[in-house]
């Protein structure tokens, strides 16, 4: 693979063993050579091979809707539809209508019968993306879809059977919205029945330099401008960030870098401003390894990456007086990535 100038010494040769699987994510946009995507990915390829529901829970901008995507492609309904619903995109007393569909003279405006989105994804595949923001009400509702394996358009009298696998995403924790009571406890048990977590961006670092060349040449192709460098320490500059964004605000950067840039190289002069100033580089967290001050448009770095964050690590958990769920709280990570990462540092 001919990376982009600038990238060679931050991309490891992935062991022979990973190379299938690197592959087959990528085919579905899924860019990563980290250990925790790949098991993210092969769980999603074993769950595509049964009919069971799946939640998948991560940050926004972690790839919840490529998962779902590769999810139904991989497995047995793959020769089905593959319907997706945004349930926060649509006002509520319009959602109902688009999930179950109508018939004609339902309500005003209803001038022909339409088909909702579970008649549309019959024999194959539902994706209901952000599935937390649904009232109670309609959570009602797809509760009974789910035992019951029937719905019926608004306005209808007629009962339909569907066969339908659901992939519902959310960037909430849906346990603890449970216990709120802002989430039916029988609904959570019924789309749950696999479970897939996304890491953050944060948590897998080192796919940083391989996301950067995919995107580098994605828009070097959509955008029709000639990219041949990228600066090392602008790469060590977007390795250290905390990206809230996760993977959609790190393409966004480069996406505007390459804009941006005068010639065919991307320096630290065409990376947005705001970047500086957002919650990416805030307090101390470890995520944010501030070792890295932009100054007159030099990047400054103190110390090695490794040593920042083994520093960083050190420090969140003298905060938590060495618990470990309160010191990965404090550094935005999950508490499995910080056993990781202590292992690798020899933190006891």
């Amino acid at each position: 693979m001919q990376l982009v100038k600038g990238l060679e010494g931050f991309i490891e040769a992935p062991h022979p063993d990973k190379l299938q699987n690197i592959e087959e994510m990528q085919k579905f946009g899924i860019i990563g050579y980290s250990d925790s995507i790949i098991q993210s990915f092969l769980r999603a390829k074993k769950a595509a091979k049964s009919n069971a529901n799946i939640l998948i829970q991560g940050d926004s901008g972690t790839g919840k809707e490529l998962f779902a995507i590769a999810t139904h492609y991989m497995g047995i309904r793959m020769d089905g539809p593959l319907i997706k619903l945004n349930c926060a995109a649509i006002p509520e007393t319009l959602l109902e209508s688009e999930l179950f569909g109508y018939e004609k003279g339902a309500f005003t405006g209803a001038g022909r019968t339409k088909i909702g989105k579970f008649e549309l994804a019959h024999k194959g595949t539902i994706f209901l993306d952000e599935i937390g923001e649904m009232s109670l009400a309609l959570q009602a509702k797809i509760l009974r879809v789910i035992e019951d394996k029937i719905i019926s358009r608004v306005g209808g009298l007629e009962s339909i059977n569907i066969d339908v696998r659901i992939i519902s995403a959310t960037n909430r924790d849906l346990w603890q919205e449970v216990r709120k009571l802002k989430f039916r406890e029988d609904l959570y048990y019924r789309i749950n029945v696999i479970f897939l977590h996304l890491p953050a961006l944060r948590e897998r670092r080192e796919d940083i330099p391989l996301l950067i060349d995919f995107f580098i040449k994605r828009y070097i192709e959509q955008e029709g401008v000639k990219i041949t460098q990228i600066d090392e320490d602008v790469v060590k500059l977007l390795i250290s960030f905390n990206w809230p964004g996760n993977v959609r605000q790190l393409e966004n950067v480069i996406h505007h870098a390459m804009i941006m840039t005068e010639d065919e190289r991307i320096s630290i002069d065409d990376i947005p401003d705001n970047i500086f100033t957002s919650s990416s580089l805030s307090g101390d967290s470890m995520s944010t390894l501030a070792g890295y001050i932009k100054k007159d448009n030099v990047i400054i770095t103190d110390l090695d990456l490794d040593e920042m964050e083994k520093t960083q690590i050190l420090k969140a958990l003298e905060k938590a007086h060495w618990k470990m769920s309160k010191a990965a709280e404090l550094l935005g990570i999950h508490r499995n990535t910080l056993t990781q990462k202590m292992k690798k540092y020899k933190l006891k």
